[in-house]
């Protein structure tokens, strides 16, 4: 499994790979546009110079480096594209431009199959990293643009609008991709659902690579904070301050542990509530996370635990920073024999709207 930390670079086991290290072997781009039914597949490879290096290098760590990818593993007796990988010569510049152009018809027949599956160019190529060659494929979807184009007729020159389609841009992040080992074919993917025959579904890796996925970082984080909250809501009841003191155990174990466990998690938070703790297992082990432990790489990812986010029954939201919590110098949390909440907070000098 790839474990990522807060940092400028993705680690690989004991390796931290930064954008500087990736060096761009073979780049080759394919036409899928689906829009018009045109599958034009490229017969040489790309020659980028600094600048366009510059641009798929940027590309391919901002998947490599994202909590919205999943690690995914090929079903080796059903997919062809572990099949056709296992048999290529990257090294040779026929097998990989052979290679790419079958890869790139099997994605355009998988686009085909959907309903409202974005056309796209296929940006199929191979980088280097600490010495293990890696296999990018990157679909940079259609964008629909508006732009301007002058007609002259004979004295008179008139100005209309003209509909076209970009690529995606230096800044953005490429929407679909995967960034694929080709030493043990482990998978890191981005990817969308899509209605095919009538369901939504994960057309990358169902019916294009044929893969079998885990949930992203942000995805569990996701499942995790919502099973606390529910826990809390549903046996704390009207005791805000055991509410929020949960949240805030949540912060700590990040902050002291730079990492999620799952196990440990339940523990610290409800190892003195069995009835409490016995729903927290029941309801991880659904979603198979049990015994995950799993980190983050993006700061923003973890944002949503830096504050506690209280709405009343009357719809009033306040928002706390959860360091000023966690001081309980300026911000208290009383609650009546009714069991009603009074929400104290003092040395307040000015207020702001916003």
């Amino acid at each position: 499994m790839l474990a990522v930390m807060f940092d400028a670079g993705y680690q690989k086991g004991e390796l931290m790979i930064t954008r500087d290290d990736i060096v761009i072997r073979k780049a080759i781009l394919h036409i899928l546009d689906t829009d018009h039914g045109e599958c034009i597949l490229s017969s040489a490879l790309l020659n980028p110079g600094p600048e366009m290096h510059d641009f798929i290098r940027n590309h391919i760590y901002k998947i490599i480096s994202s909590d919205d990818t999943k690690n995914c593993v090929f079903d080796s007796e059903f997919s062809p594209i572990h099949s056709i990988l296992e048999t290529w010569e990257e090294s040779n510049d026929a097998s990989f431009i052979e290679t790419s152009r079958i890869i790139a018809n099997k994605l355009y027949a998988a686009m085909g199959e959907g309903l409202n599956i974005p056309a796209a160019d296929l940006l199929f190529v191979t980088f280097q990293a600490e010495g293990t060659i890696y296999l990018a494929l990157l679909k940079m979807n259609y964008k629909r643009n508006y732009n301007h184009a002058s007609i002259r007729k004979g004295d008179y020159t008139y100005v209309e609008l003209s509909r076209d389609y970009s690529l995606i841009s230096a800044t953005s992040r490429v929407p679909e991709a995967a960034i694929i080992n080709l030493s043990d074919y482990s998978i890191k993917l981005l990817e969308k659902r899509y209605e095919v025959n009538g369901e939504r579904v994960y057309y990358l890796s169902e019916n294009f690579l044929v893969c079998h996925t885990s949930f992203s970082p942000k995805k569990k984080l996701n499942i995790l904070t919502h099973i606390i909250n529910n826990i809390s809501n549903k046996y704390d009841g009207r005791d805000l301050k055991t509410k929020m003191d949960t949240r805030s155990a949540l912060q700590k174990e990040y902050i002291e542990r730079k990492t999620f466990n799952v196990e440990e998690i339940g523990n610290t938070l409800f190892g003195k509530n069995p009835e409490k703790k016995a729903e927290f297992d029941e309801k991880v082990e659904q979603y198979n996370l049990q015994y995950d432990n799993f980190t983050v790489v993006n700061e923003n990812t973890v944002k949503k635990l830096e504050k506690q986010v209280l709405i009343t029954d009357s719809g009033i939201e306040i928002s706390i920073p959860m360091e000023t919590y966690n001081k309980r110098a300026d911000f208290e949390v009383k609650t009546d024999v009714t069991g009603k909440s009074t929400i104290v907070i003092g040395n307040i000098d000015n207020v702001i709207l916003k």
